[in-house]
């Protein structure tokens, strides 16, 4: 086997550069060009989601070229095919990926949630239907790969193959009535917590289940869907996930910021620009948690500096 093929390198790091970067542009077109700021915040959450799902999943630096395009592409605000095309490459890096892994006689348990959102995120951005529509790849995505750290942190039991396929069906449908994300939610930390006694006590994860809960059932009365996603359920999961992924000695304390989430969601129906506070705020902690990840020695081995003093 050749040692090259299966080397990892730190892919997700310039995602989050990019993710930073489309966010500041997204904060500044609020004043300057409203229009662009829903354009801009998306492509900052998928650069969050394609940076993360390579480096979990797809790191080889065998794929380094594919990687580099699928950023590029996925960088460039100018039309939705842009992110289409990226999309496009992301799918040729999972299923080159897996490819790979199972001609080197490996066996994985099968994350429908996972590799189903390339597909998702492809034929969203070719429609293009609205930014609700583009929450939805999002949204299989991180309840796919949150089953391992809720396995990790809770005590859950994951569920795999075809256990997964009533909660991509209710996300599928969610575009359509969005008031099934609260419901798909339900569900799914049902299937998690099922058949389980060892309760392990993480004040990050709990956090998640409750405030992405909590949020989005109001937000059905509320009638704001869209930002009860990304604050409240999309922005807590990356954040634990990412951060116990790469940082884990600080996932605990990623439960400091997620209150802030909550408040900048009912701040929205208060005061906008208090609101506004509360998520760059949140955003910048959690850069500060995982900051021994986003430095040389992240890019070239992909792990955290701290790991290896």
């Amino acid at each position: 086997m050749d040692k090259i093929e299966i080397e990892p390198w730190g892919v997700n790091v310039p995602y989050i550069y990019l993710a930073t970067i489309m966010f500041f542009l997204g904060g500044l077109s609020l004043d300057i060009s409203p229009s662009y700021h829903p354009y801009f915040m998306t492509i900052g959450v998928y650069s969050l989601y394609f940076g993360m799902l390579q480096r979990l999943f797809f790191p080889a630096k065998k794929y380094f070229m594919t990687h580099i395009l699928a950023l590029i592409f996925l960088a460039i605000p100018l039309s939705h095919y842009f992110q289409f095309l990226a999309s496009i490459f992301l799918i040729v890096i999972e299923i080159t990926a897996l490819r790979d892994v199972k001609s080197y006689g490996s066996k994985f348990p099968v994350n429908i949630l996972v590799l189903s959102s390339p597909f998702l995120s492809a034929i969203m951005w070719f429609l293009f239907l609205n930014y609700w529509s583009l929450a939805i790849p999002i949204l299989i995505y991180i309840l796919g790969v949150n089953i391992g750290v809720f396995t990790a942190t809770l005590g859950a039991k994951p569920f795999f193959g075809i256990l997964q396929l009533p909660v991509l069906i209710m996300g599928l449908l969610s575009m359509f009535y969005p008031f099934l994300i609260p419901v798909t939610l339900v569900f799914y930390f049902l299937l998690l917590f099922r058949k389980r006694i060892n309760f392990k006590v993480n004040p990050t994860s709990i956090l998640v289940i409750i405030i992405s809960l909590l949020t989005t059932f109001s937000a059905i009365v509320l009638e704001d869907m869209l930002h009860a996603f990304y604050l409240d359920v999309m922005f807590p999961f990356f954040f634990s996930c990412i951060t116990y992924s790469t940082a884990r000695y600080n996932h605990q304390k990623v439960a400091y910021i997620l209150p802030l989430l909550l408040l900048s969601y009912y701040f929205r129906f208060i005061n906008l620009e208090v609101s506004g506070i509360f998520l760059p705020v949140s955003y910048l902690y959690f850069l500060f948690l995982i900051k021994d990840t986003l430095g040389i020695t992240g890019i070239k081995v992909g792990m955290s500096a701290k790991y290896l003093k």
